[in-house]
C-alpha cells in the first residue's frame, strides 16, 4: 500500500495558456484541467490540436462529466 499522494498544483487556475516567446520559437501550450491534471504541448501541430481539443467546464478524465 502506498502513501503517496497525487500532486496538487495550487495558485493556477485551471485552463488554457498559450506560450510563444517571440516568433523564432517553438510555441507551447498548458492546459490544466478543473481535475488537476496538467497537460503540455510542444511545436505547432500539438499546440492546435491540445487547444482545439479543450472544452471549458468539460473534464475528460472524469468519465466526461462536467466540472464547476
Amino acid at each position: 500500500m502506498s502513501n503517496e499522494l497525487p500532486a496538487r498544483v495550487q495558485g493556477i487556475a485551471p485552463g488554457l495558456t498559450l506560450h510563444r516567446l517571440d516568433r523564432d520559437q517553438t510555441p507551447i501550450a498548458d492546459w490544466l484541467c478543473a481535475c488537476g491534471r496538467h497537460e503540455r504541448a510542444t511545436g505547432k501541430p500539438a499546440v492546435t490540436a491540445l487547444a482545439s481539443s479543450v472544452i471549458v467546464g468539460h473534464c475528460p478524465h472524469r468519465e466526461g462529466r462536467a466540472v464547476a
